[in-house]
């Protein structure tokens, strides 16, 4: 009688549907690629994410040469805050298509949540300071929850987790540009996400306000309510200065006679502009009632604000479909 040893081969081993179907749920790579995870790692969840994490950033590196000179002129503005401190980030990709891929929209997230962290203000006492990309590129990704401190991309930095992201997606992705709070009560808006808890969308913007005197923890929390409010002011109206005094001279003088001025100003200037929710008071009005109403005897004021829309002033691709699919079947 003959006997013969049988060996598992990795042509033998069949992936686990269940764990097929959750890997390609997290990871949102394809089919083919969670498979070859689970067979060569034999069905051993967190070595397959770690192989392919690993598989990710290598392909992303060779990825991210080939599209380093597509422009990405799409993208997401993502926003974090806490304790008052407030950021902003644009992450930018290829298409509109990939920026709303969970993926991306995860990272954009994660990103803004780490620039809260990683920065010191350069002390030059404004209020809003430009975060160097550099700097935020070379530190350790912060996750957003539990669940991704045991993850396979844990302690990789911003750029790395972008090669890796680029390996996944397909398309060049690049961190533009960021900016914190550095002082004042802050708070942030979107617009142009999927859902009031997307912490993502097309246009983002930051609002300052300076308290006039002294406050108590509550009159400071209802102040960050209305710098919200403030911040969906300024992505909704698109104002250009804050005060009137910041308008250039020749820019105010080209309006002819003074109800075009004032009509020029109340559309430019965020302090002038009326108020979205009560046009009988300018928004620096608006402000400075408010916190007289929660007992801030001295008032408050407008101290900051930016705007930005995901992809401003980049020169966009123009899209060849049929080209993209000859490339895609190419795995260019």
């Amino acid at each position: 009688m003959t006997f013969q040893r049988s060996f598992a081969t990795a042509a033998s081993i069949k992936p686990n549907i269940k764990l097929l179907a959750k890997l390609r749920q997290e990871t949102e790579v394809s089919m083919t690629k969670a498979k070859e995870a689970l067979i060569k790692n034999d069905n051993d969840y967190q070595l397959a994410l770690d192989w392919l994490n690993q598989d990710a950033l290598a392909s992303g590196a060779k990825k991210a040469a080939k599209v380093a000179d597509r422009v990405a002129g799409e993208g997401l503005i993502s926003t974090a805050s806490v304790n008052l401190r407030s950021t902003i980030i644009e992450l930018n990709c290829e298409t509109d298509f990939v920026s709303r891929n969970a993926v991306f929209k995860n990272l954009a997230s994660r990103i803004a949540a780490t620039s809260l962290l990683v920065h010191e203000p350069a002390g030059t006492g404004i209020a809003i300071e430009d975060i160097p990309v550099t700097s935020l590129l070379q530190a350790p990704l912060m996750p957003l929850s539990a669940d991704q401190q045991n993850d396979g991309d844990a302690g990789k930095t911003v750029e790395e987790t972008i090669m890796q992201t680029i390996g996944i997606l397909g398309e060049n992705i690049t961190l533009r540009r960021a900016a914190i709070v550095n002082r004042g009560i802050s708070a942030s808006y979107l617009h142009g996400g999927e859902g009031s808890g997307d912490p993502t969308g097309k246009i983002g913007g930051l609002a300052v306000l300076k308290v006039l005197g002294s406050s108590n923890e509550d009159q400071t929390a209802a102040l960050a309510k209305s710098a919200r409010q403030v911040a969906r002011q300024v992505v909704g109206f698109n104002p250009t200065y804050l005060t009137a005094q910041q308008v250039p001279k020749e820019e105010l003088e080209s309006q002819q006679g003074d109800d075009a001025k004032n009509a020029y100003l109340k559309q430019v200037v965020l302090s002038n502009q009326p108020y979205l929710m009560n046009n009988d008071l300018s928004v620096a009005q608006w402000v400075d009632q408010t916190a007289k109403d929660v007992g801030v005897t001295e008032g408050a004021q407008l101290v900051d604000f930016v705007r930005w829309e995901a992809g401003e002033n980049i020169e966009k691709r123009v899209d060849n479909f049929t080209e993209d699919v000859m490339k895609a079947a190419r795995g260019q």
